[in-house]
């Protein structure tokens, strides 16, 4: 009895390390900051930054008061890590300002080269109230979130470069790292506040997916002109550097009138289309979103004119002489043919009547050649 418990006493334990073991080799290690080994930089912003006691990072910057321009400041920690064995950072991040919030990660390696995300890579941006995971790429080297934002940042490393040389974007390897940072750039008379938590580095295995969508972007038309008659149409697609084909449909992020997009990236404009422009979404496999804004021209031809200054543009429907329907009276078979009889009578009635005026003018003019001989034959012979 006592050999049975045993034995199931192993199994048990046996069972539990299983289940227990598996979880905990994929659960990323949460990165403790101290606040002692916070440092500051900025060329002129007022910086501010704090953690509490779960391990979150209160930032504040000012640049009220400041001159015309643009000013940088940069948060970061000082402390040696392994990171040659991890493929990506993520943290949860609440923009708390009243406006944009642009930021861009750095990491500094041991030979004091600088690390950051690439503007031709992708990360990947998880707002809490959707859930949508967007691939975004940065514009002018810096990330963008909405007033508000409270969400994840996933940086996937291979969308790293090495800090002005965009060459090296996706060929970086990380290494022993010195430290990393959040940085952000303002124009004056601008106050930024938000936080960061729940920064955890994933393993190389754990950032497979996110790794393989950092070249992901949406091709076609980024300006659509908008039909005066019939339709405009453009093509968009999504390509990537890798050879795996991605599943992709497309949709508009919000209905437009006289706009549509069929799930394979065929766009049409109508000539009802009145708005300025109109989002793109394009769904990578079910999960990843791609977004891009395209712009909706006025056509130039309703602004060309002749040398006098007379427009030139195409007139409207109103304007325009009606045109007769199939289902007009007037454009029967009977009516057709009835119209060709008619045109056919006159003109054999017109052909009629030049024989009879060409036949009374030969008549007459032998009358009168007639009489002209007669009043010659009767005249007195003269010497």
């Amino acid at each position: 009895m006592i050999k049975k418990w045993k034995q199931l006493t192993l199994v048990a334990s046996l069972v539990v390390l299983w289940n227990v073991y598996p979880i905990q080799a994929v659960q990323a290690e949460q990165l403790k900051v101290s606040e002692h080994k916070l440092h500051e930089w900025n060329n002129g912003a007022k910086v501010d930054a704090s953690v509490d006691n779960k391990g979150s990072i209160q930032i504040k910057t000012s640049t009220q008061g400041l001159q015309k321009g643009y000013y940088s400041a940069y948060v970061y920690e000082l402390q040696n890590r392994d990171w040659s064995g991890y493929g990506a950072l993520t943290f949860s991040i609440r923009n708390e300002s009243n406006q944009k919030l642009p930021l861009n990660i750095v990491l500094t390696r041991a030979d004091k080269t600088s690390l950051t995300v690439s503007d031709n890579r992708n990360v990947i941006v998880v707002e809490k109230s959707t859930g949508h995971a967007e691939l975004v790429r940065p514009v002018s080297g810096l990330i963008t979130l909405e007033p508000g934002f409270v969400g994840q940042i996933r940086i996937p490393f291979s969308s790293l470069m090495v800090q002005d040389k965009a060459s090296t974007a996706g060929q970086v390897s990380l290494g022993k790292i010195i430290g990393w940072g959040i940085t952000t750039t303002t124009p004056e008379n601008a106050k930024l506040s938000f936080r960061i938590g729940n920064i955890k580095p994933l393993s190389k295995k754990q950032a497979v997916v996110e790794n393989g969508l950092t070249t992901l972007q949406m091709t076609g038309d980024e300006r659509v002109v908008k039909p005066v008659a019939g339709e405009s149409i453009a093509q968009y697609g999504v390509e990537s550097s890798s050879e795996d084909t991605p599943d992709v449909k497309f949709q508009l992020d919000t209905p437009v009138q006289g706009v549509s997009i069929t799930p394979d990236g065929l766009l049409t404009l109508h000539t009802d289309v009145d708005a300025e422009q109109a989002t793109i979404r394009a769904l990578v496999n079910d999960k990843w979103y791609l977004t891009t804004t395209v712009m909706l021209d006025r056509s130039s031809a309703m602004n060309v004119q002749e040398k006098d200054g007379t427009p030139r543009s195409i007139p409207d429907p109103s304007d325009v002489t009606k045109v007769l329907s199939p289902a007009d009276p007037l454009m029967k078979t009977s009516v057709g043919w009835f119209i060709r009889l008619l045109l056919t009578a006159a003109g054999i009635h017109g052909l009629v009547l030049y024989w009879m005026w060409r036949r009374q003018r030969i008549t007459n003019g032998a009358i009168k050649r007639r009489s002209r001989e007669n009043r010659q034959a009767r005249r007195p012979f003269r010497m």
